[in-house]
């Protein structure tokens, strides 16, 4: 064999594991950088939007506890703000003093990875820390426990679907830019390209088997969309982009939801960027949907 044959054949020996183990490398460290992110928190505190607080303590099903911040509302309702991924508790103030503003009490707890009790799911395990929240409010005095609500973006949007699907305290519901199903509208992209094709089927294939290693749960718990039709006939709100890639998820959950749920495209937001780009009209819808759903209503 000639010294140029050999060249040739471990150049394309080199070339076919690269194309085998590189999109799985990158499947696995792909997974673990979403499920081990690490904790997002600024530090603030409601003090620096003007309000008062309590500083709370959300006991752990599983053990450990994470904090929170309770905002005391003026008219009895309360929504709770899951964090969204790695995020601690001050990672959405801006939207708990909005409707602080209004008179709602508001509860915001810090993330999974920022309280120590494990990697992230992405919204499955989260479930279980909004009803946390839940059991936190239902005992706060001047919070009426027909008159509660959950707001949340990203993972938190899809894990505010899937724990209103398991909790029927929960009266009102807005989410935000989250998957309607992890695997198909998070992951999947049907590209013309079959090398493209090729990397991100392997690509997937080993982000799936990765998380279910990780967490001993698979990738096709995350979906929203297969639970949204037992929240009825609660409202829900989804809000979400024009230029939001999980755009298509929001459609398959309105349909899948039925009459309840509404659906609130922005024009030219991509992914959080709702409030930028409708201005004070943001405010007035998320607002006034939580004024119509959670209204107080003496005979109800």
């Amino acid at each position: 064999m000639t010294y140029w044959l050999r060249l040739l054949l471990f150049f394309l020996l080199t070339l076919v594991t690269a194309l085998l183990s590189l999109p799985l490398l990158l499947g696995a460290i792909t997974a673990v950088g979403l499920v081990y992110a690490p904790c997002s928190e600024s530090g603030a505190t409601p003090a620096a939007y003007g309000l008062t607080w309590d500083e709370v303590i959300l006991p752990a099903q599983g053990g450990g506890a994470s904090r929170g911040f309770f905002i005391p509302g003026s008219n009895g309702a309360a929504i709770i703000i899951p964090p969204t991924g790695s995020q601690g508790r001050s990672g959405r103030l801006a939207e708990a003093a909005m409707l602080a503003r209004h008179g709602y009490a508001v509860l915001l707890y810090e993330s999974r990875r920022c309280a120590g009790l494990g990697p992230l799911s992405l919204g499955y395990l989260e479930v279980a820390e909004v009803g946390e929240a839940l059991d936190l409010l239902l005992v706060q005095e001047r919070v009426d426990p027909k008159r509660i609500g959950v707001y949340g973006f990203s993972t938190a949007g899809a894990t505010s679907v899937m724990a209103a699907a398991e909790l029927p305290q929960l009266q009102a519901i807005i989410a935000e830019g989250g998957y309607g199903d992890f695997l198909a509208n998070a992951l999947l992209r049907h590209e013309n390209d079959p090398l493209s094709a090729y990397f991100l089927a392997l690509h997937h294939w080993s982000l799936r088997q990765s998380y279910r290693l990780l967490l001993g749960l698979d990738l096709s718990q995350l979906s929203p969309v297969r639970v949204i039709d037992q929240i009825a006939p609660r409202p829900i709100l989804l809000i979400y982009g024009s230029e939001e890639i999980t755009r298509a998820g929001a459609v398959d959950q309105q349909a899948a939801a039925g009459s309840n749920a509404d659906l609130w495209i922005v024009e030219g937001a991509g992914h959080g960027g709702y409030r930028a780009a409708a201005g004070q009209e943001y405010e007035r819808r998320v607002v006034g949907f939580f004024n119509q759903a959670l209204r107080h209503n003496p005979g109800k």
